[in-house]
This record gives structure tokens, C-alpha cells and sequence, in this order.
């Protein structure tokens, strides 16, 4: 067991290193159950949590686990750490005065929290946050004094370079000594190329320090130059011969263009030609690689990889072996659709998004391209439109080989007259409906159902289906948006209808369950009406099962597809890797929860052992 303890932790500051949380969270859950009362895995257990934004969850387990009672300082430290992080999440980085409007309350309980642990170890590590958080909540002399402490414990401190560096930077931008903090700023960055994580989170703060200071943020670039990838562009095949001499130079200048950008974060897919050769080149160059395929390996290697030849194939197999991470875009069977692609591709960039915002890097595309335009929804150049039209930055890679139209494969023997198309997909169902007396199920008819009709009506315009029986809803749109704003507004109503009349012991809640997926558009001989239907609606109908009452659940193509959309309504928070009802298979689950609400969080234990709220209205 040891062994394979070992092996886990070796994972896990893997992965915290990289910033990523969710498989950080899965890692932590798997040590957790080998050894349950070890406190490495508990701390990363609340810290991964905290990181995906699940904070209550967070804080409570933090105190099952009784960290609160820890003797270690930086394990201590998780509590006011959540809660800066809660104060911080208010602010809006893209206004010129970020913190204009923002209430002090919750920086100050955060620095007083911060200032107990500092009073208590004695580490620069909860001085200078205590600084921080007194100079955001308007304590000006505390910040100043204990960011002088602040330097004079790091300039003490022996250990590992980084961190007392950090503190040297945050302390004198505190100070407004703008020389020493840059001076500072470059040599922390310098002693920690291989911990991102850690530096992005510094990044963070020290911008949000510069904003609230006045100071120019370019300061703080050096700390954080990498760049999340999505790749794209075309297969060189048959139909696109690549020689070796054409491919030697097309891999100096992928391996060019990632180096100058610091791409050490890739998402995409893995088809010959172009996909594998970006693969190759992320990971020679020591970087992380994130593959997502429309459907199941063999397949996809059969139609995207085998038809340019073996070597090929040994490379795709080679890059599977190595990446981070391989996802499905559906778990269902090819078709020949090739619609499937598109919806894999844009997935991919909304995972890249997605990752770049929780790092706070860049993001940016790049693309092997003909410079032919084409109407095919499956084409690099679809790709490189949509990202553009979200307003990031493409470079661009002019392909070797130029064809005058753009190519048009067929995909095996499949010519499909009935097409999935992707969807979006919500169902529903109601925690105590089967309590329910006769006459409570005449109220939830006439009082209930016509309150969540009011809310789908709303869309109604952006809904392509809706069906109900007994307590469940099935709701079917083309934007992911469209059906997390249903979602809400039914979990809103639900809470604010008046239920006391129905003399339950527990009140009516809803259970959604979320996922955007290929769906076909049939025709119910029964019902004598258009349905949607697909192994994916399928899927949806098993996650609703398992979601907390009161909860929205999406899945990981749901979130992305809503970060894609570029709406950014809501914050998703993992979930974990969560068993499906009636054994439908593990997926990847994220709380999907509107930006727009403030959230009250229960921590901070007062002298009776009772929790105190932090952060109610």
C-alpha cells in the first residue's frame, strides 16, 4: 500500500504544479480512501476543492478533518486562505477600478483571520496576507506594519527561495517600493519555472495588489508568461502529402512558435498530420498535454490516423500514452457525421479557456492553415473562425502543402440521412414528489407547475423541445447558456414558492442534471410528435439521479461549451468523478452556480464550537 501511497503523492504535486485541480481533487479522493487520516491527503483534499470553487464544501470538510487543530502553519492557513479567496472573487479584474463598490467586511475578516495564524507561527506566509487583506479592506497602518515584518522574516528565511521572494514582492508593491518589488518580482519567477500553480496564484495577488495600489501591472509579467494552447490545422494525408524535408521544417516552426509564447498547456485533438505533430512538439518540450476525441480511440484512429499510414498511427499511440489527459467528446458510436468533429474541436477550446482563466494566463490558438476557406463545419478553417470571433488571438502556421479548395473527406461507408446534431440538455426531477399526497400532487399541478412554466416560457424562443411527465422535465436547447439560465431560475422558483401546506418533513427540491451532447430528432410514433433522443440524452437522464437536491449539475462538455459561449454567468465548481445511476458510467461533474449571487459561507468556529456565517447579506 505504501507503494502505491507514494506513487499518488508524486501525482498529486503533479498536478498541483500544472493547476490542474480537477485531477488533483480525483488524486487527493484516491489517497484519502487508502489512508483516510493522513494529513497531506486532507489538506489537499479542502485545497483542491477551494481551488475549484467548491468553498463551503471545502470549508466543511476542513473542519471534519479537524485541520483547524493542525500544528502546521500553511495547513492552518487553508481557512483564511478560502476566505481571501471568497473576498477576492467579488472583484472585477476587467473594470479600470476593480474594487470600486466592493464592501471592506470581507477582506477584514480574512486579515484578521490571517493576523490569529501569523500571531500563532509566526511565518512570513501569513504575515504578508494579513498585509494584504488589511491594506484591500482599508487598514492602511496595519498593512504597512506588518509588511515591514513581513521583509524582515523573509530576508531570515533559509529555506526554499521562492516563497520568501514572493513576500519580498508583495511586500514592498504594499510598501509602493516599485524598484525593490520588480527586482524581486524577476528573481522569485526565476526560482520556480517548474511550479505554475504556485506562481499563478502569485501572479493573482500581486496584480490585485498593483490594481488596488495604482501600479502599473506590468510589473508583475514576469512572474507568469505562460500560455494555454488549443492546436488545430490540417492532416496531412493522401489527399495532403507531407515530404520529410516539408515536415522537418513545419516542426521547426511549431516548436518555434510554442517556445516564444511559453505554451506549456495544450488542448486538442490527435489526427495525423498537424494534431500529432503539436502533440509531439508540447511534449518535448516537457509541457502538458490535454487530448479530446470525438469518439472511442479505435475508431477515431481508423477514420483521422490510419488512412495517412502506420507511422502515424505508432505516433498517435505514442501521444496517447504520454498525455495528461484523454477525454471523449461522447461516449456514443461514430455515425459518419461529421458534425462530431466540430463539437469535439469547440469543446477543446472551452477547456483551453476554461484553464486559462482558473491560471489567469494567456490563451491562445494555433493553427496549421492553407489559408483556404471553406464552408465545412469539420475544416480548420471553422476552427480558427470561432475562435477569432471570441476574441482571441490565432497565429497562424501557412501549411506546406496548398491546395486551391479546401479537402472534403468521406468518413468510412457511413452516409447517414438522419444526423445528430449537438444540444444541449437538461433533466429534472423532484426530491419528496413521491410523498406527496392526492392532494399535494393537485398543488405541485396547479400551483407548482405553472410558476416552472413561467420560467421556461421566458426561453421559450431558444428551446427546441420540452416534455414532462409526473415530476421530471426534459428540456432540449442549442445553447448551453440557454438551458443553465433555465436551470437557475427553476431552482430560484422552486425555492421561493410558498410549500407549507403539503406538511412535509423535508421541502420539495430540484435534482438537475446538465450535459450538451449529439442528439437526433425523431419522430414519437406513440405520442404522434417530434422527440429528441440519443445515448447522450441517456446520459443526462443518469447524472440527474445522483445530483445533490437543490444542486445543478453539469457535465465537463457542458461547462466548456458554456465557457465557449463566452458568456461568463456562471462558475463551475468539480464535483469529482461521480458514478452515474443504474451503473451508467463515471463522469467528470461540475456545480454550475450564477456568478451573480453571493454566496454565505459557514466557517470560522467561535468559542462554543458553533460555526459562524461569513459573507450573508
Amino acid at each position: 500500500m505504501s507503494a502505491k501511497l507514494e506513487e499518488i503523492r508524486v501525482a498529486m504535486l503533479a498536478a498541483q504544479k500544472t493547476g490542474d485541480h480537477l485531477k488533483e481533487h480525483d488524486l487527493a479522493q484516491a489517497g484519502l480512501r487508502m489512508s483516510p487520516h493522513d494529513e497531506f491527503f486532507q489538506y489537499c483534499a479542502v485545497l483542491s476543492l477551494s481551488r475549484c470553487n467548491a468553498k463551503q464544501r471545502a470549508l466543511d470538510a476542513f473542519y471534519t478533518y479537524k485541520l483547524h487543530q493542525s500544528q502546521n502553519e500553511y495547513v492552518r492557513a487553508l481557512e483564511p486562505r478560502m476566505l481571501k479567496d471568497l473576498a477576492f472573487q467579488e472583484v472585477d479584474t476587467s473594470k479600470q477600478k476593480s474594487f470600486e463598490g466592493i464592501g471592506a467586511e470581507r477582506f477584514y475578516t480574512a486579515a484578521v483571520t490571517y493576523h490569529k495564524a501569523f500571531n500563532h507561527f509566526g511565518g512570513h506566509y501569513s504575515a504578508i496576507n494579513a498585509a494584504t487583506l488589511y491594506m484591500l479592506s482599508g487598514s492602511a497602518s496595519s498593512s504597512r506594519a506588518l509588511a515591514e515584518r513581513a521583509i524582515e522574516l523573509a530576508q531570515q528565511d533559509t529555506g526554499p527561495r521562492f516563497f520568501p521572494l514572493a513576500t519580498l514582492s508583495e511586500a514592498y508593491l504594499l510598501l509602493d517600493k516599485a524598484v525593490e518589488a520588480s527586482v524581486a518580482i524577476r528573481e522569485a519567477a526565476s526560482y520556480n519555472q517548474g511550479n505554475l500553480l504556485t506562481r499563478a496564484r502569485m501572479n493573482r495577488q500581486l496584480r490585485l495588489v498593483c490594481s488596488y495600489m495604482g501600479i502599473d501591472q506590468k510589473i508583475v509579467d514576469p512572474m507568469l508568461p505562460e500560455t494555454v494552447l488549443h492546436y488545430c490545422g490540417h492532416i496531412f494525408d493522401s489527399h495532403r502529402p507531407l515530404d520529410e524535408q516539408a515536415e522537418k521544417s513545419l516542426q521547426k516552426r511549431i516548436n518555434d512558435v510554442l517556445t516564444d509564447n511559453h505554451c506549456v498547456i495544450a488542448y486538442g485533438s490527435l489526427a495525423a498530420g498537424s494534431d500529432i505533430m503539436f502533440a509531439e512538439a508540447v511534449l518535448s518540450q516537457g509541457g502538458e498535454l490535454n487530448v479530446w476525441l470525438p469518439f472511442s480511440v479505435d475508431a477515431f484512429c481508423d477514420i483521422s490516423v490510419r488512412p495517412a499510414g502506420e507511422q502515424w498511427v505508432e505516433r498517435f499511440h505514442h501521444c496517447l500514452a504520454q498525455a495528461n489527459l484523454v477525454s471523449f467528446a461522447t461516449e456514443s458510436d461514430f455515425m459518419g457525421e461529421d458534425s462530431l468533429f466540430k463539437y469535439c474541436s469547440e469543446i477543446a477550446m472551452g477547456m483551453a479557456l476554461m484553464r486559462a482563466e482558473s491560471l489567469q494566463a494567456g490563451v491562445m490558438q494555433v493553427a496549421i492553415w492553407d489559408r483556404v476557406v471553406s464552408d465545412q463545419q469539420s475544416s480548420t478553417y471553422s476552427n480558427i473562425s470561432k475562435w477569432q470571433s471570441l476574441g482571441h488571438r490565432s497565429e497562424i502556421i501557412d501549411s506546406p502543402v496548398h491546395l486551391p479548395q479546401a479537402v472534403v473527406r468521406e468518413f468510412g461507408q457511413h452516409h447517414p440521412t438522419l444526423r445528430r446534431e449537438p444540444h444541449a440538455i437538461l433533466f429534472s426531477d423532484v426530491r419528496g414528489f413521491s410523498k406527496l399526497s392526492d392532494s399535494g400532487v393537485v398543488w405541485y399541478f396547479n400551483e407548482l407547475h405553472p410558476v416552472l412554466a413561467a420560467v421556461i416560457d421566458r426561453y421559450r424562443d431558444d428551446i427546441q423541445f420540452v416534455d414532462t411527465w409526473g415530476d421530471a422535465i426534459y428540456l432540449v436547447a442549442r445553447k448551453a447558456s440557454t438551458v443553465a439560465h433555465v436551470a437557475a431560475e427553476l431552482n430560484d422558483a422552486m425555492n421561493a414558492i410558498d410549500q407549507s401546506s403539503l406538511g412535509l418533513d423535508e421541502p420539495l427540491m430540484l435534482r438537475i442534471g446538465l450535459h450538451y451532447g449529439p442528439v437526433y430528432k425523431l419522430y414519437d410514433h406513440l405520442a404522434q410528435t417530434v422527440t429528441y433522443a440519443s445515448t447522450d440524452v441517456t446520459k443526462t437522464a443518469r447524472i440527474e439521479p445522483v445530483t445533490p437536491p437543490g444542486e445543478i449539475f453539469g457535465t465537463e462538455p457542458f461547462v466548456a461549451m458554456l465557457e465557449l459561449e463566452g458568456e461568463h454567468w456562471a462558475r463551475f465548481r468539480y464535483a469529482g468523478t461521480i458514478q452515474s445511476a443504474k451503473g451508467y458510467g463515471a463522469f467528470r461533474m461540475f456545480h454550475v452556480h450564477p456568478r451573480m449571487k453571493r454566496e454565505e459561507l459557514y466557517c470560522s468556529l467561535d468559542k462554543t464550537g458553533r460555526f459562524v456565517a461569513f459573507g450573508s447579506s
